[in-house]
């Protein structure tokens, strides 16, 4: 069984030869591991992990302009900003629009191009791994969090009560362009990509970051819009999300998402059991491996016993994929790491 049949099996709820795996650190960690195995690369290193997924990198973003007369430099969006604080008293971010802004005028900003981005490199990453590994990416799109960064995090929050038409607006805008860059990177892939990768952190540690209610009325058809246009190109969709979102799981699945990314399991209502009992038919889990109790704290017996409680909990029915519950980071030890793939080759 090759990495890309016992990944798409395992998706398929289908039993594995064992349980497929995946990886993601910060590069400092990566480059630890490097050295401590004896590797060349790091592709060698997830060779020697037992890693079953390549991710196929692409940056959406557009550059920023020079800084002007007065040090500020402008975003893709419009926004203005410094990128060092100069204390002449004047704000150190500008948004191009504010309370006064009307709908007509968010549809006559300047927003940017999709064209204009360098897809050439796509289709070569697919071919190097298709066939091979499991292939899986997309841009980012993480609307939910441009909105902010774009009219201020407060005003954002506010304006989804007080100015909701103006916050639709700028959502569709932003989604428009988040779409049509992810159409052209999978025209782009010309098929050879398996799994579309979309990233929104909705959940803190305890809840959502706004009522489920509210989630619904502003940012679920957004979102089912880059579901759709991955399910066009015959993609699974993998959608991200930190923190608790147990109560938007039942919608993203009716949405289209194939897989849940990243299983916070540490945050409220996100237990792996719990999960799986609740879900687990209708979708596979990405994730899981505690990075901030028992990856950082725990001995190595610790972290197999928590590997080996997953394994067991979706060895007959699949719908799982082996990984730390966030990016592994400089608090967790190498061996932990190292300890947590072998347990999964055992």
């Amino acid at each position: 069984m090759t990495s890309r049949e016992r990944v798409l099996q395992a998706i398929a709820h289908q039993p594995t030869d064992r349980t497929p795996a995946d990886y993601g650190a910060i590069p400092a960690v990566t480059e630890a591991l490097i050295r401590k195995l004896g590797v060349a690369d790091a592709e060698e290193l997830l060779v020697a992990l037992g890693v079953d997924m390549r991710r196929i990198g692409f940056n959406y973003h557009q550059p920023e302009t020079a800084p002007d007369t007065e040090g500020y430099v402008q975003t893709m969006w419009g926004a203005r900003h410094r990128k060092v604080a100069s204390g002449d008293g004047r704000p150190d971010f500008i948004s191009p629009f504010h309370e006064d802004t009307t709908v007509d005028e968010i549809h006559a900003h300047a927003w940017p191009d999709a064209a204009q981005l360098d897809y050439s490199g796509v289709r070569e990453q697919c071919r190097k791994h298709h066939g091979k590994y499991a292939t899986f990416g997309a841009p980012w799109s993480p609307f939910f969090h441009e909105v902010g960064w774009l009219v201020g995090q407060e005003e954002f929050m506010m304006w989804m009560h007080t100015k909701p038409e103006v916050i639709r607006a700028i959502i569709d805008h932003v989604v428009d362009y988040e779409v049509a860059a992810t159409r052209r990177f999978f025209q782009a892939a010309d098929g050879l990509l398996d799994i579309a990768y979309f990233g929104n952190d909705f959940g803190t540690q305890r809840g959502m970051f706004i009522s489920p209610a509210m989630w619904n009325d502003f940012f679920r058809q957004p979102l089912k819009r880059y579901f759709d246009a991955s399910h066009d190109h015959g993609c699974k969709v993998m959608n991200h999300s930190c923190g608790a979102i147990r109560d938007i799981i039942p919608s993203l699945i009716a949405d289209g998402v194939d897989i849940l990314d990243p299983i916070q399991v540490a945050a409220t209502g996100m237990d792996l059991a719990g999960l799986v009992r609740d879900f687990g038919p209708a979708v596979t889990f990405h994730g899981g491996v505690d990075t901030q109790r028992t990856l950082p704290f725990g001995s190595t017996a610790d972290v197999r016993a928590e590997v080996r409680a997953y394994l067991d909990l979706t060895r007959a029915t699949g719908g799982y994929i082996l990984c730390g519950s966030q990016e592994f980071i400089e608090d967790i030890t190498l061996d932990n790491i190292l300890a947590m793939y072998d347990e999964n080759r055992r």
